[in-house]
């Protein structure tokens, strides 16, 4: 049995029915119901009824919210925003008559799941991951007349899970919370299949490292699947924390009420046998999304070293091709120390302050010196200390400014 998505104009009000599932004397069927009919108090409730509504956000008109809380008693908190957004929510409430005695229990559970869209190739590097995911806000209202009726409201299910949901032959009027049992075995199944995918993307993740020569990891990418995964994290956190609240008020509800029949206190504790069964799947999701966590993790810190290491490489070739300069530029300063004073002392007596005078018929080769040579002397030493003390004062200078920088 399949069931349509809500049409456009069904979420804009032109056509407010709905899918259901009905028994009734002990048949099933199947019908669609408007918004109007199923509020209506006088109509005769079937023993028990499930209604798929759109998610309460699609539903979007205040005046559906006061027809729906007024007849199955819902209270005003599940519509409100932090409620719809939580990551998970149970609540429940006994509703007395004038006697004093039971006339039905509610309660309303709140689910979120995140799943990918579809599973995308590491090799599509431009594809925009953060739009590739969907989130389910499963909702679930129940109101139950003791041992004569139960009216399901689901609020927005996907196909899938409202297919599976089509099969309903365990639900029973004789307890309020034995549909949970059946909603949340279904929902694990979503639940795991959003953590597989999940896991998919991080197994693409490790199976297309980059390569060590020359790594070029996409961090963007590795970022927002953690992101991801730190959200699925949270929602199986909540869900567990949930189910445990579900499991005792099972518990209590049941132990206030020691004078209801015996084969229903006896099929009570199937279900909260059922629940603790579902919990410890919980569980086992729960853990192993931190275990993604982790695996993107190591991932990240091998796409930080790796590319860390790229960088040692390069930094050590371009010591060694510094090593190599540094000799050249040794072996001409060398050259310039060999060469330099002989170049000095040649530039100093090719001034005109030496003459050399070669041999005559009068006289002999002779080496003249000007008494005018002291000029060189008064000249060149003051400029040498005026040259040195130029470079010590701008070198203190450059000292104090990268100190004034820093």
């Amino acid at each position: 049995m399949s069931f349509s998505k809500p049409s456009a104009a069904t979420l804009n009000g032109r056509d407010t029915c709905h899918d259901f599932i009905q028994r009734e004397n002990g048949n099933w069927a199947t019908g669609r119901i408007s918004m109007d009919k199923l509020c209506e108090q006088q109509v005769p409730t079937p023993e028990i009824m499930v209604v798929f509504l759109p998610e309460v956000s699609e539903l979007g008109r205040l005046r559906v919210f006061d027809k729906l809380s007024n007849r199955f008693k819902i209270p005003a908190t599940f519509w409100s925003t932090a409620v719809q957004e939580a990551s998970g929510h149970f609540s429940c409430q006994d509703i007395w008559n004038a006697d004093g005695d039971l006339h039905s229990f509610c309660s309303q559970l709140r689910l979120l799941i995140k799943q990918p869209a579809e599973i995308i190739p590491y090799a599509s590097r431009g594809y925009n991951i953060k739009a590739n995911y969907i989130w389910h806000h499963l909702g679930v209202s129940i109101h139950w007349t003791p041992f004569k009726n139960v009216v399901v409201l689901c609020f927005g299910l996907p196909p899938s899970l409202r297919n599976s949901l089509s099969n309903l032959a365990e639900l029973r009027v004789d307890d309020p919370f034995s549909f949970y049992t059946i909603f949340v075995g279904d929902v694990l199944a979503l639940y795991d299949k959003a953590l597989w995918s999940w896991r998919d993307r991080v197994r693409d993740l490790e199976q297309n490292r980059t390569s060590p020569d020359n790594p070029r990891p996409n961090y963007i990418m590795m970022h927002e699947i953690a992101r991801h995964a730190i959200h699925s994290s949270e929602t199986l956190a909540m869900a567990i924390e949930t189910i445990n609240s579900l499991i005792q008020e099972h518990e209590i509800f049941f132990e206030e009420r020691a004078s209801f029949p015996t084969e229903a206190i006896r099929k009570s504790k199937q279900t909260s046998r059922a629940f603790r069964s579902q919990l410890t799947l919980f569980k086992c999701f729960h853990l192993r999304s931190k275990t993604l966590e982790e695996r993107l993790r190591n991932e990240t810190n091998l796409a930080f070293n790796t590319v860390a290491q790229r960088d040692s490489r390069v930094a050590i070739q371009i010591g060694k091709i510094a090593q190599v300069d540094s000799g050249a530029m040794k072996a001409i300063s060398l050259l310039g120390l060999v060469f330099l004073p002989g170049t000095f002392i040649c530039a100093l007596f090719s001034t005109s302050f030496f003459n050399f005078s070669p041999a005559s018929e009068t006289k002999p080769q002779h080496w003249t010196v000007s008494e005018k040579f002291w000029i060189y002397w008064v000249v060149a030493i003051p400029v040498t200390i005026v040259t040195v003390a130029c470079w010590v004062s701008w070198q203190r200078g450059l000292k104090r400014w990268l100190a004034d920088y820093r």
